[in-house]
C-alpha cells in the first residue's frame, strides 16, 4: 500500500527578504542520470552512501538541476525535523496498528513529537517557518516464512522522490523556491504472530531564511524537462492528499505524468497551447491552473499561482516511449514556445 500526503506552508510568517539565489549555476559534486540522459553534476551531501536520503537526493537535485530549478544545500536543522517527524509517523503506525500519514503531530507523548505543523517542527530545530514539507509512506504486509525481497534504503529513498516528483502538489513543494532542504526516512516493524508489517515513512523540507531561487525575469522552467527520462508514465491522483482530480477516486485509475511549469513568484503564466506527442500522435491533456484547482491552501487561496501551470495527460502514457512536448502561452505578457523531448520509463 501506498500513501501520499502533501502540506505546501508557500505564505508562512518568518524567513522573508535577504539575498537571493540564481538557479543555473552548477555545484560541484557527484553527478547521477537515473532520471537524465546526461550527466548532472550535483552538491556534494553528508547522507550515508546507503541511506534513503541520499537515494532521494540524488533524484531530487538531478530533476532541479536539469530542469533548471536551481539546486538546494543541505541544512542539517531541516534534516533533524524531517527525521524526527519520520520517526513520529512509523512509532504511532506501528504502536496504533494502523498505518498513518500526516503533516501534523498531536501525540505530545511521542518520543519524537517536535511541533504540531511543520513549521513548528522546523522552528524547534532553530531554523524559520518558512518551509514546504512533502511525504511519502508505504506499508507492507507479509508472511514471516515467505518474506517478500525488499528494496535497499538507498532504493526506497529514490523510489519515494520518483513517486513524489510524479503528482501535482508534491512535485510543486518539490520545486519550491526555498534553497534550503533536509530529508529524513524511518523504518519500523511490527511482529504479530506469524507476520510483519512494515511501516516505512520519508519525508523532505524545503525551506528558506535570506536565501531563495529565482529563475529570473522571464524565464521559465518545466519538469519533466529536456533529458528528462525513465519519466513513470502513470499517476494515480487518489494516492495524493488533496487529491487534484477529486471525481478521481480509485486508485486504480490513472492519469499521465503531469508537466510542471513556473516562473517566478509575480510574473503571470499564460498558456493557449500544449501537445504531448510520441511520432506524432497527440494525446489528451488537461490543465491545472489558479483559476480551476480544486486545493485550497486556506478558505480562498488556491495552490496553485498565477505563476504556474500543469498539464496533465487525460491516460496513462506508454512506457519506455519517448515524447515531444510543446508549450505555447504568454509570460507577462511575452510570447513562449518552449519544447522538448522526455522518456518514459516501466
Amino acid at each position: 500500500m501506498l500513501l501520499f500526503s502533501v502540506a505546501l506552508v508557500l505564505t508562512a510568517c518568518g524567513g522573508g527578504g535577504g539575498d537571493e539565489m540564481t538557479a543555473g549555476a552548477t555545484p560541484t559534486g557527484a553527478s547521477a542520470t537515473q532520471i537524465a540522459s546526461k550527466a548532472v553534476t550535483l552538491p556534494v551531501s553528508t547522507y550515508s552512501p546507503a541511506s534513503a536520503e541520499l537515494g532521494a537526493w540524488t533524484v531530487l537535485q538531478t530533476a532541479r538541476a536539469l530542469c533548471g530549478f536551481g539546486a538546494l544545500r543541505q541544512v542539517a536543522r531541516l534534516d533533524a525535523a524531517a527525521l524526527a517527524h519520520a520517526r513520529y509517523l512509523t512509532s504511532e503506525s506501528v504502536a496504533n496498528a494502523s498505518s498513518g500519514l500526516s503533516h501534523l503531530e498531536t501525540n505530545t507523548g511521542n518520543p519524537s513529537y517536535t511541533g504540531y505543523e511543520p513549521w513548528d517542527r522546523t522552528q524547534h530545530q532553530g531554523y524559520g517557518t518558512q518551509v514546504a514539507e512533502i511525504l511519502e509512506g508505504t506499508t507492507w504486509n507479509y508472511d514471516v516464512a515467505n518474506p517478500p525481497v525488499f528494496p535497499s534504503m538507498l532504493e526506497r529513498g529514490a523510489q519515494s522522490m520518483l513517486n513524489l516528483l510524479t503528482t501535482v502538489y508534491h512535485l510543486q513543494g518539490a520545486m519550491y523556491e526555498g534553497a534550503d532542504v533536509g530529508m529524513g526516512a524511518d523504518l519500523q516493524t511490527l511482529v504479530q504472530g506469524t507476520s510483519k508489517r512494515e511501516e516505512y515513512r520519508f519525508g523532505s523540507l524545503n525551506g528558506y531564511q535570506t536565501q531563495r531561487i529565482k529563475l529570473g525575469q522571464g524565464q521559465l522552467a518545466t519538469y519533466p524537462c529536456q533529458d528528462s527520462i525513465n519519466v513513470p508514465p502513470a499517476f494515480a491522483p487518489a494516492y495524493e492528499t488533496p487529491n487534484p482530480f477529486p471525481a478521481i477516486t480509485s486508485a486504480q485509475q490513472t492519469v499521465g505524468p503531469p508537466i510542471y511549469l513556473k516562473a517566478d513568484a509575480g510574473q503571470v503564466l499564460t498558456l493557449t497551447d500544449s501537445v504531448v506527442s510520441s511520432n506524432g500522435v497527440a494525446v489528451a491533456t488537461t490543465w491545472l491552473t489558479r483559476a480551476n484547482d480544486p486545493a485550497r491552501i486556506a478558505p480562498f487561496q488556491p495552490y496553485i499561482g498565477i505563476n504556474e501551470v500543469f498539464v496533465v495527460p487525460s491516460a496513462a502514457l506508454r512506457a519506455n516511449t519517448s515524447y515531444q512536448v510543446k508549450l505555447v502561452g504568454y509570460l507577462d505578457g511575452i510570447p513562449f514556445n518552449q519544447t522538448f523531448t522526455m522518456s518514459t520509463g516501466q
